[in-house]
């Protein structure tokens, strides 16, 4: 960064002595030049007469070194002044700039906190902010990931253990009456690591692009299947979304999901309402319902209720993705308490 700084200063104090030896020169061709005219109006006006006496006023009167000299004074201490002038700014620009390449620099090296001071408003200063913006983009991502793969390697070791519990009790009891329970057993554990898989996938996914493909889906008649397949009802008018059905499928099916594993002896009521520029659709179910200060922390990677883990099941994931797949179509989720007990999960969306 010192040489980029030294070729900008260097730069400037060139082209300003190419600027005054250009500006030398063409004085002296306007002083010789102003200096033959003035010598031939006063001929052509005292005749040739007066030759001898004019010779010595003429020279006196156009002493061309001597206005050469101060004209190059001049320049040279316009030259000094200019540099004294750019030196403060060159370093400040340049300052700003080696600021900047140490924090990418560091940032590269793995230091994924690191920033860079924005001063002015400039375009150093909105590449600063570019880079800010885009060092908490990637930090959140590999952060996400991190945590996920440190939570998925967690969560993987509970079926793996028991796949291979049941495997063993099969393997050695080949004649036992309970080998079928340990095959439902195994298969069971298999659809968990599956689902797992699944998720743990689509939501790396989900992070890496954003950007969803979009057509127009009919949301009341997408909601319509997903809670006949768990026996609810739909109330609602027909309304009209910009998304990926197949992503939208995927987070209404998470929230019945959810409110069937928390409930399994009543139907989720579920209902679709609209305002001036968002539909919503409510899943509400009848179980023991959210405490108010989870209601946003279950939207975490594999973050589930205290003591409902292990009757309820899941990964933990489910919440997470309805989230990821609601901030990818510019939409919200949130969690709600359920009038008479239960909780109530609200996706909303922007109209299309």
């Amino acid at each position: 960064m010192t040489r980029l700084y030294l070729r900008i200063y260097l730069a400037l104090l060139a082209a300003l002595a190419v600027f005054a030896a250009l500006a030398l020169l063409a004085f002296h061709w306007h002083a010789e030049w102003q200096r033959a005219e003035e010598q031939a109006a006063w001929v052509d006006w005292a005749g040739g007469w007066a030759d001898p006496v004019l010779e010595p006023l003429l020279q006196a009167d156009a002493p061309p070194e001597q206005r050469m000299a101060w004209v190059a004074l001049s320049l040279l201490g316009l030259l000094i002044l200019v540099g004294l002038a750019a030196y403060p700014v060159a370093r400040s620009l340049t300052a700003r700039l080696e600021a900047l390449r140490a924090g990418v620099q560091a940032f590269g090296d793995g230091d994924l906190g690191r920033r860079v001071p924005v001063q002015g408003t400039d375009e150093v200063a909105a590449l600063a902010s570019s880079f800010n913006a885009t060092a908490e983009r990637i930090e959140a991502l590999v952060r996400a990931q991190q945590r996920l793969l440190a939570n998925a390697s967690h969560e993987l070791r509970s079926p793996l253990a028991r796949l291979r519990l049941a495997l063993d009790l099969i393997e050695a009891n080949k004649d036992d009456p309970a080998r079928p329970r340990h095959l439902a057993e195994a298969q069971r554990n298999l659809a968990e690591l599956d689902a797992l898989v699944e998720e743990v996938l689509l939501s790396a996914r989900l992070d890496a692009a954003p950007a969803v493909a979009r057509t127009q889906v009919d949301l009341l008649a997408l909601v319509a299947a997903e809670a006949q397949a768990v026996g609810a009802m739909v109330s609602g008018e027909t309304l009209t979304v910009s998304g990926d059905e197949r992503l939208l499928r995927r987070a209404v099916r998470n929230l019945l999901d959810n409110a069937r594993r928390y409930a399994p002896d009543t139907s989720p009521q579920v209902s679709i309402r609209a305002d001036a520029d968002a539909v919503e659709v409510w899943i509400c179910d009848r179980g023991p319902g959210v405490p108010a200060d989870w209601r946003e922390r279950i939207f975490e990677p594999f973050s589930r209720l205290p003591g409902h883990a292990e009757h309820a099941g899941g990964v933990g994931l489910g919440l997470a993705l309805v989230r990821q797949i609601a901030t990818v179509h510019g939409g919200t989720v949130r969690c709600t308490e359920h009038p008479g007990g239960g909780a109530c999960f609200v996706l909303r969306l922007p109209l299309a």
